[in-house]
């Protein structure tokens, strides 16, 4: 018989394939809960093999990155069966509540996990961003009691609490539940204050999950909050439908200090070696602000990436983030069609902004820059996929990385996908650093793969080659053979 006084949570994080990077969101509940005085454990898919490749394999098969033997450090992965490892966690832990977190990626993964313990009386909860979302097919699936709408920071502290009273939950704000046949649908609650929020709890993560690797070095590394959300509408990114559900409230900087020591903790308990710092314009901040970050993190002495846009940059802040430790920032261009990047994914900075950032940034050897693109977008051509490598191969980035368009469910594009029939609306998108999943008129799927592994040859490598790469796309024998010969003198210069 259950002691009425303890509470069990399961959490499961559906997660890629060997992305050992820990969530911020998932060791945050961790840390809530625990806050709260609830037991927790972690069901962690991260090291069964879901996927024939991880995304590391592509990016550097691709030549968007350096190898890395994460092995070494005992990073490998399970060969185990999944399913009956996850029902053995539930049946010997005997939670109280099993609360699963996913993205549309892994959605699918996560569902097989709820539908193999259907059979076992234990209430389930779903929540993430796909969740958010889409929230009326979650709460449809039968293995599904509960959902958490946006943020779960107080509304699963909520629930746990009145779970263990055995009290009604079901007005509890952000969720839906089902009861008597019916679903309750509450309302959203007021954005979470994140300068209150504790930090977040490793210690249910397996040891090995704190190693990643960046720039080929592995370190351990944390993705740590700096802002919640972002303040700007690109047409691919689910923030625009965040910003519509909470009337533009829900974008939040996180005070400086408050960062700062959650940094200084983790180096102190876990010898972190590396920040993701979780800020997607953190650039855009205020002058304040940013003078604050650079003298409290000035005392930090970890290396750390940031990612900006590129009419954010500038040369007195650059100056600044390299003297403190800034080692990676990487800038989003996305298209090198202006009209396109403008008009249809509503990004407002001109080509000449871009080359000036690059400038900037190129003067500053210390600070590995990098240049995120994106392919097939829907309607985009061959030629213009040509004139985003023209405007990379201009800039000449340290790095170069390209990615896949997903459509993901909430943004914008998705609509636009949908409703062109490039998608069917049922079909979830995947991950999108190997994953086509739209018909494009224009480009066939093997069109865009081809692209995305010759991307950074076509980048790198003088116009007269341009036909032998052209060739290198092909997956058939010739164009594989040429392809690899062409990595390898690209790997020797250039990775």
């Amino acid at each position: 018989m259950k002691n009425p006084e303890q509470f069990k949570v399961l959490l499961v994080l559906a997660n890629s394939y060997m992305d050992s990077l820990i969530p911020p969101n998932v060791s945050l509940l961790s840390a809530y809960l625990k806050r709260a005085g609830f037991q927790v454990r972690l069901f962690d898919t991260v090291f069964y093999k879901t996927k024939e490749k991880t995304g590391d394999d592509i990016r550097y098969e691709t030549l968007q990155v350096k190898s890395a033997n994460v092995s070494e450090f005992g990073v490998t992965r399970k060969n185990s069966d999944m399913i009956k490892d996850f029902r053995k966690a539930v049946l010997e832990y005997d939670p109280d509540l099993v609360a699963l977190s996913t993205i549309e990626a892994t959605h699918p993964l996560g569902m097989s996990l709820l539908r193999s313990i259907s059979d076992i009386d234990v209430r389930k909860i779903v929540g993430g961003i796909y969740t958010t979302i889409s929230p009326e097919e979650v709460i449809n699936e039968d293995c599904v009691d509960i959902i958490c709408i946006a943020e779960g920071d107080n509304a699963l502290i909520e629930l746990c609490h009145r779970m263990r009273k055995g009290e009604d939950y079901s007005d509890i704000e952000n969720l839906w539940v089902k009861k008597n046949g019916s679903v309750s649908k509450n309302k959203l609650a007021t954005p979470v204050d994140i300068n209150k929020m504790p930090f977040q709890d490793w210690s249910i993560f397996d040891k090995k999950r704190l190693y990643k690797s960046m720039g080929g070095k592995i370190s351990i590394t944390g993705c740590i909050e700096l802002n919640r959300g972002c303040p700007f509408d690109c047409t691919y990114c689910c923030n625009a439908k965040l910003h519509e559900l909470y009337e533009n409230r829900f974008y939040r900087e996180r005070d400086v200090k408050n960062f700062v020591a959650e940094v200084v903790e983790k180096k102190e308990k876990y010898d972190l070696g590396y920040v993701y710092v979780a800020a997607e314009s953190f650039l855009t901040t205020g002058e304040k602000r940013f003078e604050e970050f650079i003298k409290l993190y000035g005392r930090v002495q970890v290396p750390f990436w940031v990612q900006s846009r590129p009419e954010a940059i500038r040369e007195d802040r650059i100056v600044k983030l390299e003297s403190v430790g800034c080692e990676g920032l990487s800038v989003g261009v996305e298209s090198g069609n202006e009209k396109y990047r403008r008009d249809v994914l509503n990004r407002r900075m001109s080509n000449d902004d871009i080359v000036r950032a690059f400038k900037v940034l190129n003067r500053y050897p210390g600070i590995r820059n990098c240049a995120n693109s994106v392919i097939g977008f829907p309607d985009e051509t061959r030629d213009q996929i040509f004139e985003t490598i023209e405007l990379i191969k201009r800039v000449q980035p340290r790095n170069v990385m390209v990615h896949i368009f997903n459509p993901y469910r909430g943004t914008k594009l998705h609509d636009v996908c949908v409703e062109k029939k490039y998608l069917p609306e049922s079909k979830l998108c995947g991950d999108y650093r190997m994953d086509v999943v739209i018909d494009n008129p224009h480009m066939s799927e093997e069109e865009i793969r081809g692209l995305q592994r010759t991307f950074a040859l076509y980048v790198r490598f003088s116009k007269n080659r341009y036909k032998e790469i052209e060739r290198a796309e092909r997956f058939d024998k010739e164009g594989n053979e040429l392809f690899e010969k062409l990595s390898v003198e690209f790997k020797n210069r250039y990775l």
